[in-house]
């Protein structure tokens, strides 16, 4: 297999069965070890590229096709794209290009489809223009859509919520690549010996256990590692832990979080405690749990993370009400902000999807609230960037009786909003977009703890 077929499988399982890109490909390459290095280059950069660039894609196909891409078969679809990817954006051969997607077609005993793949790309390939995007100035959002390949919803989203400026900016950082981002324990010295084995590695910006690797993979850093503890791990979701706990760091404190499989703001909640702390980390899948639990024992942190499978809306007989020292909500969500690893949430993202997510978010922040005890910080935090995931909701637990907390004392300020809210653009900061807001629950905070941020 070529690294061409090895994606047109890879995205056929995404476009067919609604795997995740990342871990059908992760997936896919450990099934071809001996696959060419320059052949796994190709495969990642067709995976990601096409699914970042499938909406305009499709809009330039379809000025050669007879009928609606939507109705045709998906793996002749998906064929279609990878053509169009490496005619419109790889510049490749017009002879090259749709040959291969032809016989990628073929491959899968769609002759009839072949033939119709064939007509459209040949067609494409005589006038190999994308779609036009109308001007900036005046249509942003459809400017966005068209030139950056977003959903029109979303480009509407981000330019109402952002400006047309900065949402440009960040479309267009969203179709880049994400680097490999770290978190480790012992930081400087894993930066050292990565170095020492020709592994570029630099200190993120504003986690001070977080560092990005470069050119190298995830198994060539565990062997230079060499033993030194790491996890993969955004700097994103790093300040969301760091938001939420932050002034918890060293302390013998008790901390919950919500919602917590894979495990990633867990562990680090486990790392940043002092002896004698502990995580009580709630997940509503069995199975996840029990992936939870499995991870904790092999980094050896049985003693201080403990796993509940539980709905966390509802109550949970096993956690008493006002007795943690800090309670992390980590809501699933529409996960917006992270399209740059996941680029396939474009084609499956619909524009009442935030709303509908929000409900949940709303129950749980509700839910999870009571558990904080009086004076002790409650975190809300997504991985998307929608204003009805993120400041509507923190507005109507402003509305139910919340009251705004300041982020901790030594928290980046360049991370934070006028009104104190945690808020990252791979635009501004390089990491994925979060969204978290601190709370007190209760009609006031205590006198010993910061007040509210000031007002916008």
């Amino acid at each position: 297999m070529n690294g061409r077929a090895l994606a047109f499988e890879v995205l056929r399982r995404v476009e067919e069965g609604g795997a995740y890109a990342s871990r059908a490909l992760d997936a896919a390459l450990a099934r071809s070890v001996a696959l060419d290095p320059r052949e796994v280059g190709l495969a990642t950069e067709l995976v990601y590229g096409s699914l970042r660039r499938a909406l305009a894609l499709d809009l330039a196909l379809a000025r050669h096709a007879h009928r609606p891409l939507a109705e045709i078969d998906p793996a002749a679809r998906v064929a279609l794209r990878l053509g169009a990817y490496e005619l419109l954006v790889l510049g490749r051969p017009p002879h090259a290009a749709v040959s291969e997607a032809v016989a990628l077609a073929k491959s899968v005993q769609h002759g009839r489809a072949a033939g119709f793949v064939n007509a459209v790309l040949r067609s494409l390939a005589r006038d190999p223009q994308p779609a036009p995007a109308p001007p900036f100035e005046a249509d942003p959002a459809g400017h966005l859509a068209a030139a950056e390949a977003l959903p029109r919803w979303l480009a509407e989203e981000w330019v109402a919520w952002f400006g047309p400026e900065e949402a440009l900016l960040l479309a267009r950082a969203m179709n880049a690549p994400a680097p490999l981002t770290l978190r480790s324990t012992t930081r400087d010295a894993l930066v050292q010996r990565l170095a020492a084995h020709g592994i570029v590695a630099q200190a993120c910006a504003r986690s001070k256990a977080g560092l990005e690797v470069r050119g190298a993979s995830v198994a060539a850093v565990g062997r230079a590692a060499d033993g030194l503890p790491f996890c993969v791990q955004d700097e994103g979701s790093q300040l969301v832990v760091l938001f939420a706990a932050g002034h918890l760091r060293g302390e013998s404190a008790r901390v919950l979080d919500a919602c917590a499989a894979p495990g990633g703001k867990a562990f680090h909640l486990s790392d940043l405690l002092g002896p004698g702390g502990e995580v009580v980390a709630v997940e509503i899948h069995p199975g996840k749990a029990e992936r939870l639990r499995e991870e904790a024992a092999r980094r050896g942190l049985s003693e201080r993370l403990r796993v509940v499978c539980a709905d966390a809306t509802k109550s949970i007989p096993s956690l008493s009400p006002q007795s943690f020292d800090a309670v992390l909500v980590d809501a699933p969500c529409t996960g917006l902000g992270t399209l740059r690893r996941h680029p396939e949430l474009k084609l499956r993202r619909t524009a009442a999807d935030p709303g509908r997510m929000a409900v949940t978010q709303r129950a749980l922040l509700d839910a999870c609230a009571r558990l904080a005890r009086p004076g002790a910080p409650v975190t809300y935090s997504v991985c998307s960037l929608s204003r009805a995931e993120g400041p509507l909701v923190t507005s109507a637990a402003l509305e139910r009786g919340l009251v705004r907390a300041k982020a901790p004392e030594d928290f980046p300020r360049d991370a934070l909003t006028s009104e104190g809210e945690l808020l990252t653009l791979p635009s501004r900061h390089g990491c994925d977009g979060f969204y978290a807001a601190r709370f007190f629950a209760g009609s006031r905070p205590p006198r010993s703890v910061a007040n509210s941020a000031p007002p916008s």
